[in-house]
């Protein structure tokens, strides 16, 4: 079983809401600079040699997309890096106001083994149905 919990921190575990807030806005920033150079990404080797795209191709089309507030085109060009992102940001929203409250309590993911076991099993399905969405929208 997978679930979500409160609970206070452990002595000397790692800040999860300050770091992956701090990076995911890192990223953010690093995202926006490159987008205002006008500098293009090199093409997908895998593609060149395949002719299907790789588990990455139509990342950066879809992050141009969202910085663009143009969810909808976002989503056509790689659906799992858009619900990854918008999970991100989410997450970065409830980690600021997780530290404005300055709340003791911290939310972590808590399973069991099958509950894992599960929880991997659908990110690789996830993984396979995005793959099969990229070969149909990026090859048209």
């Amino acid at each position: 079983m997978i679930r979500l919990v409160r609970r206070p921190a452990f002595p000397g575990e790692l800040n999860h809401e300050l770091v992956w807030a701090l990076g995911f806005l890192g990223a953010v920033a690093a995202g926006w600079a490159w987008f205002q150079t006008g500098w293009q990404l090199p093409g997908c080797v895998f593609m060149q040699w395949t002719g299907y795209p790789c588990l990455g191709c139509g990342g950066t089309r879809c992050a141009r997309h969202l910085a663009a507030f143009d969810f909808a085109g976002a989503f056509c060009f790689h659906p799992l890096l858009w619900l990854g992102l918008l999970g991100f940001a989410a997450w970065a929203v409830w980690s600021a106001v997780w530290w404005l409250r300055r709340d003791p309590l911290r939310l972590r993911l808590a399973s069991d083994e099958a509950g894992g076991s599960w929880l991997r099993r659908g990110f690789l399905v996830a993984l396979f149905l995005n793959w099969l969405w990229q070969c149909h929208y990026l090859r048209a």
